[in-house]
């Protein structure tokens, strides 16, 4: 890519400068010199693209690519490019030895090397993810060079006329004032355009000129520009459709007047389904495809989504294959319902891109659990095992959402073929199954444990009456003997009461004596 670059270059220039040193007085004995080098660098690259490149290009042959260097060779030999870059190599330039420097015709052969161009264009064109803007650039190279040729072809008629006594001087020639080319390469835009206001003619060859001028304006910039026109609808019929039956709908749905939250959310899918997909119908670019092709796209873009979901791990890979297929893309708007609670589940989902939450409590108002990007949910209903066709939970939109969904019947059209996939899926929906049934059976006992804790309001049983015995017999008390008397709930076999610090009492004898004891009481608990 990159030498073909360099060589649409080198023919760029040879088409740009031979008419331009032709007509107008850019090449004089000061820089003659330095046009030579750049002739014939340009000749240069010629050369080596015809001996070293060309013969050495690969090329496809019942589907094997052909990179044997005596193949290639032979190919580019027996091809029609061949000899037109023979030609345009043509060293007619030896020719400057008898009739000068200036005569920039013998260069003319250089422009046969335009099917390079053309090919760059085409290679340039496959592999920008814009084509479109290569297609406007490549038209408008065509009519920009149609007018610098029409523009050295005016300066020309009239250099001819003013040294020549076919015609005096006229307004309808160049007059010699300020840029020459860009005078006339005015004056060659206003023709070709039909724009007009230019001056009249005022002889044959004036007028044959200007007729000239004139078709090549009509036919062949009207041709171009209805190609240009041509490129630029293609580029936006997508995006024309797409708001054509966002307005159709629209319509559709003020006539029967609807309410305008539901307006508002068909709007709001159409906005951003456009902005994820840049189509409304995924499945109609893929159903344009051979089936080998749409199976490989398909797979490029949804294996990995396909993989993450645990109940087709190690499954057939020729099952994910056609498991593939089947997937199709579902946008929700924020607060879309996905799945109810209780109802029959027909359809598994992965979520690709946004959030759904789990919901459940009272009327499905709580949030149990958020589900983002790469999540699976409800791949158990897909085998209708036994209790297991059913939603546990209700599953909402969190907000924009775009999900890949299969559907039961999708399923059961490719599994038919794999019976020992079907004998894996279901051992695996089963595990999956109990796993859960384990998970929501500890929750559930956690739950009852944690409720029968905080709502516990039973009498504790009694204080063993040693223990208050004991405490009426120790005069001072100290802050645990204290706090047992006065708890009523005594859970330990075993109580030991430590007199660390005698409290004094306000009517307390500061004279008297203190005692402290180690109190052990042993109870048996009744069952």
């Amino acid at each position: 890519m990159s030498w073909l670059f360099v060589v649409s270059l080198c023919y760029m220039y040879n088409c740009w400068v031979i008419p331009l040193r032709c007509a107008f007085p850019y090449q004089t004995p000061n820089n003659t010199a330095t046009w030579l080098a750049l002739d014939y660098t340009a000749d240069a690259v010629y050369i080596l693209d015809v001996l070293l490149f060309k013969p050495r290009l690969v090329y496809l042959f019942e589907g094997f690519w052909v990179q044997d260097l005596a193949m290639t060779r032979k190919r580019y030999l027996a091809k029609w490019q061949f000899k037109m870059d023979v030609l345009s190599l043509l060293p007619l330039d030896i020719f400057y030895l008898r009739f000068g420097t200036g005569q920039l015709l013998l260069r003319l052969p250089r422009l046969l090397k335009i099917q390079t161009f053309w090919e760059f264009f085409e290679q340039l064109d496959s592999i920008l993810s814009s084509p479109y803007i290569v297609r406007i650039a490549r038209t408008l190279t065509y009519m920009l060079y149609l007018i610098h040729l029409n523009a050295c072809a005016y300066y020309a008629v009239s250099t001819w006329e003013a040294k020549t006594w076919y015609s005096e001087p006229n307004g309808w020639m160049f007059d010699g004032n300020g840029n020459a080319y860009i005078r006339c390469f005015y004056f060659a835009t206003k023709t070709a355009t039909s724009i007009g206001k230019n001056p009249k003619p005022t002889n044959n060859i004036e007028f044959l000129f200007m007729t000239w001028s004139w078709l090549m304006g009509v036919f062949v910039f009207a041709l171009l520009i209805g190609q240009m026109r041509d490129i630029i609808v293609t580029a936006t019929r997508p995006q024309t459709e797409y708001r054509r039956l966002l307005d159709d709908t629209l319509k559709y749905m003020r006539r029967f007047n609807l309410p305008q939250k539901l307006q508002e959310r068909v709007k709001m899918w159409f906005v951003f389904t456009w902005e994820q997909q840049h189509t409304l119908d995924e499945s109609r670019i893929l159903n344009s495809l051979p089936p080998k092709l749409k199976t490989d796209v398909a797979i490029n873009v949804h294996i990995q989504t396909l993989c993450k979901v645990q109940l087709f791990h190690d499954c057939d890979e020729a099952l994910l294959r056609d498991l593939v297929l089947k997937l199709r893309p579902i946008i929700y708007l924020p607060g879309d319902c996905i799945c109810r609670k209780g109802e029959v589940g027909k359809e598994m989902y992965i979520v690709k891109v946004g959030q759904v939450q789990v919901m459940g409590g009272k009327e499905d108002t709580e949030v149990l659990a958020t589900l983002s990007e790469g999540s699976v949910f409800g791949e158990i209903s897909l085998l209708a095992l036994s209790g297991g066709n059913r939603r546990t939970a209700t599953v909402r939109s969190r907000g924009f959402s775009n999900l890949f969904v299969l559907s039961k019947n999708d399923l059961n059209e490719a599994i038919v073929h794999y019976p020992e996939a079907q004998e894996i899926l279901k051992k695996k929906a089963n595990k999956i199954m109990r796993e859960n049934a384990a998970r929501e059976k500890l929750s559930k006992e956690q739950d009852m444990a944690a409720s029968i804790i905080i709502n516990n309001k039973g009498v504790a049983p009694e204080t063993p009456r040693l223990v208050h015995t004991v405490i009426q017999v120790m005069g001072h008390l100290d802050f645990s003997a204290r706090t047992l008397a006065q708890s009523n709930n005594v859970s330990s076999a075993e109580t030991h009461i430590n007199s660390n610090q005698t409290q004094k009492e306000e009517n307390e004898d500061p004279d008297e004596k203190k005692f402290e004891c180690r109190v052990t009481v042993h109870r048996e608990m009744s069952q």
